[in-house]
């Protein structure tokens, strides 16, 4: 009984260590997401920005201005596309950590219920020994 416990211990690690795994990958995705909403805030302001220069003509200190925060949104849109890449590798890494822990913990729990298995037939055999036993004359 005692491996029992022991097992039935070990599957409550490896099922809190599923959880927390998840909980991790979700947390990735999550900035994955937000990094995607700011990649999409800056293409929107560069978008904006041309619309507001394709339009009437403006005077050199608008275009130089201009021309600064483009190389600006360029520069913070690349920085956006690493920073996906990263946190995009990430989320595939926690994914493949839960998927570790849930196949850790699926053995686990089948090693617990064979042993309870293997106890539940060995407790048969002894009761239907101690009836054997009490039978005999």
């Amino acid at each position: 009984m005692a491996a029992t416990g022991d097992l039935a211990k070990r599957l409550k690690r490896a099922e809190r260590l599923t959880a927390v795994q998840e909980q991790m990958r979700r947390a990735a995705e999550w900035q994955l997401a937000a990094i995607r909403r700011d990649a999409e805030a800056v293409e929107q302001d560069r978008a904006a920005l041309l619309n507001a220069l394709g339009g009437d003509s403006h005077g050199h200190l608008f275009l130089e201005a201009a021309n600064r925060r483009l190389r600006a949104l360029a520069s913070r849109a690349t920085e956006l596309e690493q920073a996906a890449a990263r946190q995009s590798d990430d989320v595939r890494e926690k994914g493949l950590a839960q998927k570790r822990a849930e196949l850790g913990a699926e053995r686990v729990g089948e090693l617990l219920r064979r042993e309870r298995e293997r106890v539940e037939g060995i407790e048969r055999l002894d009761g239907l020994a101690q009836r054997r036993d009490a039978s005999l004359p």
